[in-house]
């Protein structure tokens, strides 16, 4: 399915790239590179920028499901480091659960040979739009 996505200013600084999105199965799939700049004192991709990353994934797919949401809630588990040899992690982020408020994710996070390094979970409140005309 061809899909239209203007990504946010800071998707694009962290060099994000849609691989796929599937609006039946609600999943979307995204690679960003392993920068430099995002190592901790050991060497390996800083925490945080793997939950940005993946906070980078659940958006979009909230956009691209044709909503507009907030983050309340996200939970991740780190496997194991995202070495600073690795080119990139891809993240895999599906809808688990969907009402007309809230929506549910969980995310995986892959290095570059395939090997799982995090996992996530996520809840977004829906915002409803303002209508000016009924209000």
């Amino acid at each position: 399915m061809a899909f239209q996505f203007s990504p946010p200013e800071v998707f694009r600084d962290m060099g994000g790239e849609v691989l796929s999105f599937d609006d039946v199965r609600e999943t979307i799939e995204v690679r960003f590179p392993v920068m430099a700049r995002y190592r901790n004192p050991m060497g390996a991709m800083q925490g945080g920028m793997i939950v940005a990353a993946m906070d980078n994934t659940y958006g979009p797919l909230t956009v691209l499901l044709g909503t507009t949401s907030v983050t309340t809630h996200m939970n991740t588990t780190f496997v194991k480091p995202v070495y600073p040899d690795e080119p990139h992690i891809v993240i895999s982020a599906t809808v688990t659960a969907r009402s007309r408020r809230q929506i549910h994710m969980t995310a995986e996070v892959r290095d570059s040979k395939d090997r799982l390094v995090v996992t996530g979970t996520a809840s977004f409140l829906v915002m409803e739009t303002h209508d000016p005309v009924s209000s």
